[in-house]
């Protein structure tokens, strides 16, 4: 009798060690799939799987318009781009929301965000033109890139020269901006490409007042 309740009690210890075995190992396989499940969670997170547009405007808070019909916010070049309207490249910071006077009010620094479809061989010649006139250069950034934008002797106009080297190849988003600290009012901003005399007038942080005719095409 006392030798089977002797086996009795070993066979009960030996059970719930075995138990309590494959309950930590339940637990451990548990905590490990959780772990696994929620580092896959903050990877989408962190990484997903939505349009240029749409990480630029609800992920990132970096443009101020959301237009599903430009996902890739691609830009080319030649463009003007119109103000008065829903611009998707629109930068969140700076800008009026409400178009006014057939322009939109640039507060402080801000710019746009776009991607370019092709690598540029080509300098580009920006303009950005007024409502009112403005005497002052201003600073402009296009990533790492600085230069300034220079009043010309063409009414309400400025003009600036942007090495094509400045745009990072390949889907990255461009960060362009023009740095004011009083309001401006914009009416549009074009991209073209430079050609004859402008293609030698690169403007810099030194440049002096450009006295030279802009051409604006609208």
């Amino acid at each position: 009798m006392t030798t089977d309740i002797a086996n009795d009690a070993i066979k009960a210890d030996s059970n719930q060690a075995s138990s309590s075995k494959t309950l930590r190992i339940t637990l451990i396989a548990l905590i490990a799939i959780l772990s696994c499940y929620y580092l896959w969670v903050l990877y989408k997170a962190v990484t997903p799987n939505v349009s240029i547009a749409y990480k630029a405007y609800y992920i990132k808070n970096q443009t101020l318009f959301w237009q599903p019909k430009q996902p890739a916010l691609a830009l080319t070049i030649p463009s003007s781009l119109d103000m008065a309207t829903k611009v998707p490249y629109l930068s969140r910071a700076g800008w009026e929301e409400d178009a006014d006077n057939n322009a939109r009010l640039l507060n402080s620094t801000g710019g746009l965000y776009f991607t370019v479809p092709k690598a540029e061989q080509t300098n580009i010649h920006l303009t950005v033109s007024l409502s009112t006139p403005l005497s002052t250069p201003l600073n402009i950034h296009l990533n790492q890139w600085t230069g300034v934008l220079t009043p010309t002797t063409q009414a309400n106009t400025l003009v600036a020269s942007i090495p094509y080297n400045a745009l990072i190849t390949g889907d990255a988003l461009q960060h362009f901006t023009i740095d004011t600290t009083s309001p401006i009012a914009i009416k549009h901003i074009d991209f073209s490409y430079q050609e004859g005399a402008l293609a030698h007038q690169t403007i810099t942080a030194s440049h002096s007042q450009d006295t030279s005719p802009a051409a604006v095409n609208h």
